[in-house]
């Protein structure tokens, strides 16, 4: 997303609010897209009361919804850091050829695995064909929608992607509207899973656009699956811890709500979490504008010094230059993010009661909030080691994310339900301080991991 960064910064140079106002809208749909449109949608949704007239109805249709995006997330992530990885050595290369084959390849792995486990998971659902077809249908387009986006960002087209985005959402809000009305449960899938095609069919046309048909094969992506082996793992970690406490409060008797057979909802901690991470969305939104683009500079600075034999000063004034521009984006991060999230912590009543949601999950909410805010860091932190070639570390980060935020959350179930949320955010703490040591030792030994990597001919 650096390039997409690169090009947005030009932005905030423009005189007045405008222009950074307009950098930041456009940052923020980049990096929120799918998930923030999908929010959105869901929210205005459930505002007409001819829609959410049968709450049951409605309940299937959120947590077809909340299943697409977890399972779409989980599995999109197994790939998406291999395949940028991939597409950022082409570049290197030169070679943007092998983009469309590449994509084509991936895509077809990534929706043939997801109609075939889909299909499996939907046999315990017991609702019409119909509906599960096009919820299936979604479960596909949402999720070549992420991969879509994984290869126009390295064509920094963010005009596309925010178009695509917000005329997706509302044709989505439209076509559910019209669907529900008239046509119920199946109006409804129907209609949201209409938007996300329509999504899709812009991405997808811009990605032919862009680089072109699949005529030759991807060279070189077979062996990047197997040598950037623990990029599959991070991603894959890293996407199922973001929903391992969502899924086990949705099948936790304490928590859980059946609504259709498999499908399962736990509203005292969906609603809050969602609120929960609605309030990091500037600082990702900042990320892409400033801490990603402002450390790549510095990045790209060392690196040149070493590629051009600097001398050993000049490499350790490079790499103090690196450190100081970490260090001061890192603040600068904190002075955005740090109120926001004070303030939804203090007036969380003020919230809930303007939302009209359940109090009983205002406790819920404000642990969340507070291991959102630690989420965005530990997430910074992972993306600048993969940087700087700690991919092992980054994947060691990940499962530690995975691995606390199960142990934590699973132990919550045995104390009050005040409590829940207190294992997300004591997992995203505890995964910050241990991703902080991480970079800390990653900058103290950067010299030497460079070096040693090289060949010795």
């Amino acid at each position: 997303m650096a390039g997409i960064g690169f090009t947005l910064r030009r932005m905030l140079q423009e005189q007045g609010l405008t222009g950074p106002l307009k950098a930041f809208h456009y940052a923020v749909i980049i990096t929120s897209g799918p998930w923030l449109i999908s929010s959105v949608s869901l929210a205005v949704l459930s505002s007409y009361g001819s829609v959410a007239a049968v709450s049951q109805t409605f309940q299937i249709f959120l947590a077809l919804v909340s299943y697409v995006l977890a399972a779409s997330l989980i599995s999109v992530g197994t790939i998406h850091q291999v395949a940028s990885r991939y597409l950022a050595d082409r570049l290197y290369e030169n070679k943007p050829e092998f983009f469309a084959p590449a994509f084509t390849v991936l895509l077809t792995m990534l929706l043939t695995v997801q109609a075939v486990c889909g299909s499996l998971f939907f046999c315990w659902v017991p609702l019409t064909i119909d509906v599960l077809g096009a919820a299936l249908v979604l479960l596909l387009a949402v999720s070549a929608t992420w991969l879509a986006m994984t290869f126009l960002s390295a064509a920094k087209d963010y005009r596309t992607i925010v178009s695509a985005f917000l005329l997706g959402g509302v044709v989505a809000v439209t076509a559910s509207l019209f669907g529900g009305q008239y046509f119920g449960l199946k109006g409804l899938v129907l209609g949201f899973t209409s938007g996300y095609l329509f999504t899709l069919a812009i991405l997808m046309m811009r990605v032919m656009i862009e680089f072109g048909l699949p005529l030759c094969a991807p060279d070189g992506l077979r062996e990047a699956l197997v040598t950037f082996w623990p990029l599959t793992v991070a991603g894959f970690a890293y996407n199922l811890g973001v929903w391992i406490d969502k899924i086990l409060c949705w099948y936790h008797p304490k928590t859980g709500v059946v609504v259709a057979g498999a499908l399962h909802i736990a509203p005292i901690y969906d609603n809050a979490m969602f609120l929960a991470y609605a309030s990091i969305i500037p600082a990702m939104g900042l990320f892409l504008l400033r801490v990603e683009t402002d450390f790549y500079d510095t990045y790209r600075d060392y690196f040149s010094t070493l590629l051009l034999k600097g001398t050993l000063t000049e490499i350790e004034q490079a790499n103090q230059r690196l450190r100081d521009t970490l260090w001061r984006n890192v603040v600068l991060l904190l002075k955005l993010q740090a109120p926001i999230t004070v303030l939804m912590i203090l007036f969380a009543p003020e919230i809930f009661s303007a939302l009209k949601l359940n109090w009983a999950s205002i406790f819920v909410f404000r642990f969340g909030a507070l291991g959102a805010f630690f989420h965005a860091l530990h997430l910074m932190i992972m993306i600048l080691l993969l940087y700087l070639e700690y991919r092992i570390e980054a994947m060691a980060l990940a499962l530690v994310f995975l691995v606390t935020n199960t142990v934590f959350t699973l132990l919550t179930f045995n104390a009050a339900n005040a409590y829940l949320g207190i294992g997300y955010s004591l997992s995203c703490g505890f995964t910050f301080v241990f991703g902080l040591l991480l970079l800390l030792k990653a900058l103290d030994d950067l010299d030497f991991h460079v070096f040693v990597r090289q060949p010795l001919l």
